[in-house]
């Protein structure tokens, strides 16, 4: 099987080199930091919600909106 010819600009052009093997070890590894990415995406997640739970339960007006002209959401 003839081996398709990459420019060294075509991003690619990386990975034409590699072998089959090294291109599955390559995959997994990017498969495994996903998933480490996807876990600290959801702990910040659940951190910022507990996070807005103690604010609304503790000192709610910080989260008014104010109407008239003064820039503070709101007192403290």
């Amino acid at each position: 099987m003839a081996r398709k010819k990459y420019d060294p600009s075509d991003p690619a052009y990386a990975y034409a080199q590699l072998t089959h093997d090294e291109l599955i070890q390559l995959v997994l590894k990017q498969k495994d930091a996903i998933t480490r990415k996807d876990l600290q995406v959801r702990e910040l997640e659940d951190y910022i919600d507990n996070l807005l739970v103690r604010v609304m339960e503790e000192t709610p007006n910080i989260l008014r909106v104010s109407t008239s002209g003064n820039k503070k959401a709101g007192k403290m």
